[in-house]
């Protein structure tokens, strides 16, 4: 074979696996009544002060927590190929990932990948049973670290040890 001559692979399917879209946890009727209380306590703090922008900005942020709190996922396709991970019908190149990690979110596991020269920075990707499938292909292609904690990770958690929005 000439060497000046380019080698293209084709893509191929690595993992393949169908989970749902994103993490989910039931809306509590506690959290979410707390939530309300919390941000009409805001809201008129704001009010007062005259910042009308900033109450709609939290009115709009409460209704988008409501959505995400009661409509359920959907199921989509994940798949690990050659040329990178495919979701939601975007091709996700392995040039574009820095490093990835696996973490748990409300009793779902999940791959977080870095891709900071695309949008969304990070991708989070709910892990079917093909866990182990996944982590064998993600270390040959890209770095596997997990970020440091900052110091802004360490305060929320402590703020939510400290004031939780549900019972425990």
């Amino acid at each position: 074979m000439d060497p000046a001559q380019p080698q293209i692979e084709q893509e191929r399917e690595l993992v393949k696996w169908i989970a749902a879209e994103r993490p989910y946890k039931p809306l509590d009727r506690q959290m979410f009544v707390t939530g309300v209380v919390v941000a009409i306590l805001v809201g008129v703090i704001m009010l007062l002060a005259g910042e009308f922008m900033a109450v709609l900005v939290l009115a709009a942020v409460i209704f988008a927590y409501y959505v995400w709190s009661t409509v359920s996922p959907q199921q989509v396709e994940y798949v690990i190929t050659t040329r990178g991970i495919r979701m939601s019908g975007r091709l996700y190149t392995w040039v574009e990932m820095t490093r990835w990690w696996m973490g748990e979110k409300w009793g779902s596991r999940l791959l977080t990948v870095e891709t900071p020269t695309s949008w969304p920075k990070r991708l989070h990707l709910v892990l079917g049973a093909e866990e182990e499938a996944v982590k064998g292909v993600m270390e040959k292609y890209v770095l596997m670290e997990k970020p440091v904690e900052t110091s802004m990770d360490r305060a929320g958690k402590w703020l939510a040890e400290k004031f939780p929005l549900q019972a425990r």
